[in-house]
Order: structure tokens, then sequence, then C-alpha cells
């Protein structure tokens, strides 16, 4: 067994908007991997392509090999596989750069494979139906807490005047399972707001002056995530300037969930 870290964050939560350099590097290590005669398999996934930064360059690793299979010969089933991880990845790349996707992409995302559309056809609707009714779904491994609880939480949070906005992440928690972080914009001396939302009763509770925000004024829920479980060391690379460093420091310095320790 070979170990090794790599210091990078999975895209769904760095989510790469307009980056397109982080996209031909990916396309890259596709490339690399698929002239190596290996096939991956399971790119839909956002966590298995990481973000990472070499310098001022954005860089893509992939991870989670689970599913992957290598081909002596680059028959059909090979160029097929191919394919679909090409497809996948264009995919990610049309949700967060789609300026940057060139014709022949486009074609490529128009066209799935006879295998997928089977796929789509027949064994998504009957594992769809199957987890439906199992109440299970996943959302980037988020779970049914994420999904069900949190809106009804952020909801009662809002209700009051004086709580601005409100941002809940999950993160692992070991008697919940999946543990729900509540960040709420507003005034942290505010005795009565401090005993109002006490009692909403997420696992932890935050408030805050004010929450980070993209140029589109859309609260950065993955800086958030990454406070909620203690990944503190992987925030600077996402920073994009000294305001909103100093916003998200103060976020860092007030957090609840204080399992680990780290300089930021």
């Amino acid at each position: 067994m070979v170990r090794g870290w790599i210091d990078g964050v999975p895209l769904h939560i760095a989510k790469p908007h307009g980056d397109a350099g982080y996209f031909r590097s990916a396309k890259a290590a596709l490339r690399t991997l698929h002239r190596a005669g290996i096939a991956h398999n399971d790119l839909a996934k956002e966590q298995n392509w990481l973000y990472a930064r070499d310098g001022e360059r954005s860089r893509a690793y992939l991870t989670d090999f689970q599913l992957a299979a290598t081909f002596r010969r680059r028959g059909a089933l090979f160029r097929l596989a191919r394919y679909e991880d090409l497809r996948h990845l264009l995919k990610h790349k049309r949700r967060y750069a789609p300026d940057a996707l060139t014709a022949a992409e486009r074609r490529v995302l128009g066209r799935k494979s006879f295998v997928t559309r089977a796929w789509m056809a027949t064994g998504k609707k009957l594992y769809y139906a199957i987890t439906r009714g199992l109440n299970v779904t996943d959302r980037e491994g988020r779970g049914m807490r994420f999904v069900r609880d949190a809106p009804r939480i952020a909801a009662k949070l809002r209700a009051h005047p004086r709580v601005r906005d409100v941002a809940i992440v999950p993160y692992p928690d070991r008697r919940a399972g999946t543990g729900l972080y509540a960040f709420v914009e507003g005034n942290a001396g505010d005795r009565e707001l401090i005993d109002y939302l006490g009692a909403m009763k997420p696992e932890r509770l935050q408030i805050v002056d004010a929450l980070p925000r993209n140029g589109q004024g859309e609260v950065r829920s993955e800086i958030l995530e990454l406070v909620a479980m203690n990944q503190l060391d992987l925030i600077a690379p996402l920073m994009r300037n000294d305001a909103e460093r100093a916003i998200v420091g103060r976020i860092v310095s007030g957090r609840q969930n204080l399992r680990d320790r780290f300089a930021f």
C-alpha cells in the first residue's frame, strides 16, 4: 500500500466557477489515465475530482479508483468507458465553466452512449424507485438529515426579525452521523436572539456578523462546510481577497466545533 497526501478539496466544495485552467488540467489528467489503458468509471461524482492550487495555477486530481478498470487492448469496451469518463468531466465543466466549452465538447455532451441511454430508460428509473421507497438519499454524502431537517430549521431561524440570513451545512458527527451546523447572520451580543436561536436544536449554531459570499451575493457554503468539519487548512486556497479573508477569519475564531485546532 502506498499512501500520500494531496492538498486539495473535492470539486463540490471548491466550486471553481469560471476556472477554465482547472478543467484544462482535469482533461490532461484524464488523457494521461486513458493513455495508460485505465478507465475510471466513476467520474460523475464531484467528490472524485479534487481541486488543488500549484502557485497561481489550479490543478485537478482524480481519486477513488474502486470502480476503475484496466484494458490491455483499446477495443470497443475501452473506447466506450473512455467516452463516458470524458462526458462526465464535461458535465462538470458545463456546470462551472460553461463559457470554456468548445464546439467539439458540446457535441460530446449532446451524444450519450447507447449504454447510458439504456441505463436511463431502465435501470436508473428502477434505482430511483427503490431508493425513494426506502427514503434514502445521498446528495454527495450529506444524507437525509441535511435534505429533510435543514430546510425546516433554516425556516424557523429566519423567522426571527433580527436574523439577516442563515446557512446550514452538514458535517460528520459521531453521535448523529450527520450533524447540522447553522451559521446565522445577526448580532452576536443580542441575548434575546441567542435564547431564541438556542431552541432550534441543530448540533452546532454560530452567530456571525457576516457570511462569506461570492460575486453574485450567494453564500459560499463550501467555505462554511470546511469550517464545520474543522478542515481549516484547506480554506486559504479558496480565499479571493483580504475582505473575504477577514470575514472568514472571524467565523473561524468563533467556531463551535472544536474537535481539532488549526492556525488560520
